[in-house]
């Protein structure tokens, strides 16, 4: 039996279909994620009219609700001792979740994820001789119920943007550089991607199928062979009622060529 083996990229088989609001090819633009929690040290008295962000559309297999709003943070405090540097850390870590879960109305959680210690050499004089600054880090995460419409989930982007205001402005006010806070941009994720991966999967075996019954040849049907195990899947913040997951499938279509008939 002959075996013609075609080595076609399944990989383009995403761009043949996609999820509603999907384009192929489109790239994300990053204006979405800076708008939503972004705070000013000083307002002018007069704001020029607002910029209109870019909604380019996003490449995805799946778009769907998104359920969690999610901040990072590092904060540091600094001491001669690190235990106590440590404590006082702990303790801006304890009233940073008080105050998430106070604007929130109680659907924030934080989870730390790492701490470093850095020996800071100081010159001033009577000080204790060299401190040393523990700095610590993790994530914060706000529930958006699905029955949320955009003005409540963007009363919580606002909630978000008013605590950052308010610790950095503790920060600040401080002046003796002993301690520091620093938040990234909040993002709109699905908290569990993973019970999307059923769908996913179904969504690109019936466009895979469906490539290969237009391709192949009557005497030559097209079949996936080689198939590895799917990737994580992606995703891509669209807005704060949608965003967009993919799943990386590598196969390969292999045409096999009909028997010769025997006399």
């Amino acid at each position: 039996m002959r075996t013609a083996v075609l080595a076609l990229a399944l990989a383009l088989l995403a761009g043949c279909g996609g999820a509603s609001g999907a384009a192929p090819g489109a790239a994300l633009s990053p204006s979405y994620a800076a708008s939503l929690g972004s705070t000013s040290a000083s307002m002018p008295s007069m704001l020029p009219a607002p910029a209109l962000p870019s909604r380019a559309s996003v490449q995805a297999d799946l778009v769907v609700r998104p359920d969690v709003l999610v901040l990072g943070f590092a904060l540091q405090e600094t001491d001669a001792d690190p235990q106590r540097a440590l404590a006082a850390a702990q303790a801006t870590v304890a009233n940073l979740e008080r105050q998430f879960k106070e604007a929130t109305g109680g659907a924030s959680t934080v989870r730390m994820l790492g701490a470093s210690f850095t020996t800071v050499f100081t010159e001033k004089a009577g000080s204790e001789g060299d401190a040393v600054s523990a700095a610590v880090d993790g994530v914060i995460e706000v529930r958006l119920a699905p029955e949320l419409d955009f003005w409540a989930r963007s009363r919580q982007a606002a909630a978000v943007a008013q605590v950052r205001r308010e610790v950095s402005a503790a920060v600040q006010a401080a002046k003796d550089g002993r301690r520091g806070a620093t938040f990234g941009q909040p993002r709109a994720e699905v908290k569990e991607p993973e019970g999307h991966r059923a769908q996913l999967t179904e969504q690109w075996l019936r466009r895979a199928r469906s490539f290969a019954e237009a391709a192949q040849a009557a005497s030559a049907p097209l079949l996936l062979v080689d198939c590895a195990p799917p990737g994580a899947i992606e995703q891509r913040p669209i807005s704060l009622l949608e965003v967009g997951l993919s799943l990386s499938v590598a196969c390969r279509l292999d045409a096999l060529s009909a028997e010769p008939k025997r006399d």
